[in-house]
């Protein structure tokens, strides 16, 4: 018998091999995908694709199936909770990047400082504006 804290650990770990699964799933969909900051290349057959697709489904089929073997209850995430703290964990991000502690990477010019930290501080007050609504 599997104690609490044992079903809250598989619970955890088979809700973000779902996610992970999730995602994979919907790049597959997608022939190529053009972020800001990355580009991912479709470099899979259309055969390589079905068979990640099979294995992607026979996945989530034992994660079912362990799910109701276990007795395992599904989360809850509440979309304010999930808003403020994806706020709250991108302006620690972003402050990370601000001139003076970038300067740990090597000096950072003066023009670059004036250029870089007022938009750094805008994002900022941004989240914080976020944080505030929910």
């Amino acid at each position: 018998m599997l104690n609490p804290n044992h079903k809250r650990v598989l619970s955890a770990t088979f809700r973000e091999v779902e996610d992970e699964l999730r995602d994979l799933r919907r790049l597959l969909l997608r022939t190529e995908e053009e972020r800001i900051f990355l580009h991912i290349v479709d470099d899979l057959t259309q055969e390589e694709k079905q068979v990640f697709n099979v294995k992607i489904g026979q996945m989530m089929d034992l994660i079912i199936r362990l799910k109701s073997l276990f007795e395992l209850k599904p989360g809850q995430r509440v979309l304010r909770w999930i808003a403020r703290a994806t706020a709250v964990y991108l302006s620690v991000q972003l402050e990370q990047v601000m001139s003076d502690r970038l300067e740990g990477y090597g000096e950072v010019a003066p023009e670059d400082k004036e250029t870089l930290d007022p938009k750094l501080n805008e994002m900022l007050s941004i989240f914080r504006e976020v944080k505030s609504t929910v």
